[in-house]
């Protein structure tokens, strides 16, 4: 089976039944799925079986050539994907950018590299780094095992909005991306106290926010910036979740550096933050 994404769906783009035992069906049905400069995922069965059913080999082709943010679209949403048809099926797994790596004779080097200590090949490194990916969480900031990172341009107000930040006129900021524009938007600056910061949370698209929160400790008032990245589920787009995560280093790494701006906590909310949002829908 051939998996692609269109229209920000995983959708079936080819399949065929076996004709032969897997071996002799092997290069003969994987080979034509490969399209040069289109990203997809393979499921290929074998014929033997545990308790889950058939054996299946799941393979990740992302050409050197697709656009690289084709290819980040593709490494985010495989490990839905396997959930989705579930890990107990999936016997080996490979990842290939030239049709060298994923061939039947590609497939007999992954196993026995897998059963002997020898220098993983570029593919197999690839593929290490994917499995670190897969248990990093959207909202959660951790920075050594998210994908390169985009840097999406700050738009004049935002810069403007940073400054007043700085210079402690204003408490809070709410940054939004337009993925047309490929800009950091602001969204306002509005006085925002501890309480009624779950209400600056919208339910229904992504946000950044920064917030001076305030606070006593030892009986003395102290400040801190916190960053905040605010997701509302998979009611979002594969396309934003991802350019929303690729690009939330940067910008901090940015703000930290041209605004002198030191965030001392980052928290990642999913739905965390409890109460009516922007929108005016309960969160």
């Amino acid at each position: 089976m051939k998996i692609v994404i269109r229209n920000e769906e995983l959708v079936l783009g080819s399949y065929r039944g076996p004709t032969q035992s897997w071996d002799k069906d092997y290069d003969s049905f994987l080979l034509p799925m490969l399209v040069a400069r289109e990203p997809c995922f393979i499921l290929y069965r074998l014929d033997t079986q545990n308790a889950h059913g058939y054996e299946w080999v799941f393979m990740a082709w992302s050409p050197d050539q697709s656009p690289v943010r084709q290819k980040m679209v593709y490494a985010a949403t495989r490990a839905t994907l396997k959930k989705e048809f579930g890990g107990g099926h999936i016997k080996d797994e490979m990842f290939g950018t030239v049709e060298d790596d994923l061939c039947f004779q590609g497939y007999l080097r992954h196993m026995s590299s897998c059963s002997s200590p020898a220098p993983l090949t570029v593919a197999e490194q690839e593929l290490q780094r994917l499995k670190a990916t897969e248990v990093m969480e959207f909202g959660i900031d951790k920075r050594a095992q998210t994908l390169q990172g985009l840097a999406f341009p700050l738009q004049e107000e935002a810069k403007e909005a940073l400054k007043q930040l700085k210079q402690k006129r204003i408490n809070y900021i709410q940054l939004r991306l337009d993925v047309e524009k490929e800009t950091v938007e602001l969204v306002h600056t509005n006085p925002t106290e501890t309480r009624e910061l779950p209400y600056r949370i919208p339910t229904d698209s992504p946000r950044y926010h920064f917030f001076v929160f305030k606070h006593s400790h030892q009986d003395q008032l102290q400040e801190a910036l916190v960053f905040i990245y605010s997701m509302p589920g998979y009611s979002c787009s594969i396309k934003e979740r991802m350019l929303y995560s690729s690009c939330k280093n940067r910008l901090l790494d940015e703000v930290e550096r041209d605004y002198q701006l030191e965030v001392t906590k980052k928290r990642g909310n999913k739905r965390l933050i409890k109460g009516a949002g922007e929108n005016g829908e309960d969160s």
